[in-house]
C-alpha cells in the first residue's frame, strides 16, 4: 500500500488524491504532448495544491497548445497573484475577459490587483462591470467598497460595505480592509482659490 495513505486526516487525503491527479495528467500528457487540455487541468491541480510556479508552467503550456482558453489565463492570473505579481495578474485578467466578456471573476480579481497597485478608479470601473454581471457577488461590492474608501467617498463605501456583509462577506475583513485603504490613499489636496 502506498504510505501517503497511511496519513491521517481529511486534508491529507485532500492532498494524496490531489497528488494522484498530478500524476495521473502527467502520465496523459506523456501519452499526448499536445493535450493542451491535461496542462490546463494539471495547472488547475497545481494551483489546488498552492503550487503556483508549477501551475503557471502547465497555463504557459496549456495557452500556447490552445490561446482561446480564457480559464487558462484567468487561472494564470489567479497564480500571478498568488505570487505578489499584481501586473502579470491584470494582463492575464485582461485577456480573459477580452476572450470572455462575461468573466465576472476576471474583472473582480483584476480590480483586485488594480487595489493592490492604488489604481482605485480601474478597480471601481472593473467592481461596477462585475456588479452588473452578478449582481450577488459579494466580493465585487467589498471590492468597490474599498476603491470607494480610496477615493474618499465614505458614504458610498459604507453603502457597498454593508451589502457585502448583508450578501455574506466577513465583515471582520472587510473593517480591516477599509482601515487599510484610508491608511494608504493618497491626501485630498486643499482645494486652490481662482
Amino acid at each position: 500500500m502506498d504510505q501517503r495513505h497511511l496519513q491521517g486526516g481529511d486534508g491529507d487525503e485532500t492532498v494524496v488524491r490531489l497528488q494522484d491527479q498530478i500524476e495521473e495528467l502527467t502520465r496523459a500528457i506523456e501519452a499526448n504532448p499536445l493535450d493542451g487540455g491535461a496542462y490546463y487541468r494539471r495547472g488547475v491541480v497545481h494551483g489546488q495544491l498552492t503550487e503556483p510556479r508549477e501551475a503557471i508552467r502547465d497555463f504557459n503550456r496549456a495557452i500556447e497548445l490552445d490561446p482561446a482558453n480564457a480559464e487558462a489565463y484567468f487561472n494564470r492570473g489567479m497564480a500571478h497573484t498568488h505570487l505578489q505579481q499584481p501586473l502579470l495578474g491584470i494582463d492575464d485578467y485582461t485577456e480573459a475577459v477580452r476572450l470572455d466578456p462575461a468573466h465576472t471573476h476576471a474583472f473582480n480579481n483584476r480590480a483586485a490587483s488594480y487595489i493592490e497597485l492604488r489604481q482605485p478608479e480601474m478597480a471601481l470601473a472593473d467592481t461596477e462591470q462585475a456588479i452588473r454581471l452578478d449582481g450577488q457577488l459579494s466580493s465585487a461590492f467589498a471590492l468597490r467598497a474599498i476603491a470607494l474608501t480610496f477615493l474618499w467617498r465614505e458614504a458610498d463605501a459604507e453603502l457597498d460595505a454593508g451589502r457585502a456583509t448583508t450578501m455574506g462577506f466577513d465583515g471582520r475583513a472587510l473593517d480591516y480592509l477599509i482601515l487599510r485603504a484610508k491608511q494608504r490613499r493618497i491626501p485630498l489636496r486643499p482645494s486652490t482659490p481662482p
